[in-house]
């Protein structure tokens, strides 16, 4: 049955790019992150080896700025990823097991894309260093998100 939505997965991959490439040329708000997640979100239909990665991999990630205007949910749970918009003044229950903080706006581009664009090498330590993001809750999880955004690079080449 899989291979009969293939088509359609495929298709809204496509758009989804589309949408991410032009977002990442202009300024980040909270829809690049949602672009974002719904990228990887059909990139994990579509890529076996994507698939596999988060097959066993139940947790939620919360993307954040500090002043809790922009708030999204990454839920990985039985092998999908559910992005999910969440309002500033939104309780989460149960709390996120791993929360990345960004200090402003451009600090999510220097977090998720690698310096000199889509073609170059991400690098976390760089923003985490720089006090441009702070990461709370348990590193595996941010570890597993960060593998996952730096494998969608590959979409790219």
């Amino acid at each position: 049955m899989n291979w009969l939505l293939n088509p359609y997965w495929r298709l809204q991959h496509r758009l989804a790019r589309k949408k991410f490439v032009n977002q990442v040329q202009e300024e980040v708000t909270e829809e690049f992150l949602k672009i974002l997640l719904q990228f990887l979100r059909f990139s994990c239909y579509l890529d076996a080896y994507l698939r596999r990665s988060i097959k066993d991999f139940n947790g939620r990630i919360e993307l954040r700025s500090e002043d809790k205007d922009i708030r999204v949910l990454a839920e990985f749970k039985d092998g999908r990823l559910n992005p999910k918009e969440l309002k500033p003044e939104e309780e989460l229950v149960p709390p996120a097991d791993a929360s990345i903080v960004f200090k402003n706006p451009e600090a999510v581009k220097n977090f998720l894309l690698p310096e000199g664009g889509l073609e170059g090498r991400r690098d976390v330590l760089r923003s985490y260093l720089n006090n441009e993001i702070r990461l709370e809750g348990n590193f595996n999880y941010i570890y597993r998100f960060g593998f996952l955004a730096t494998h969608l690079q590959l979409h790219f080449q």
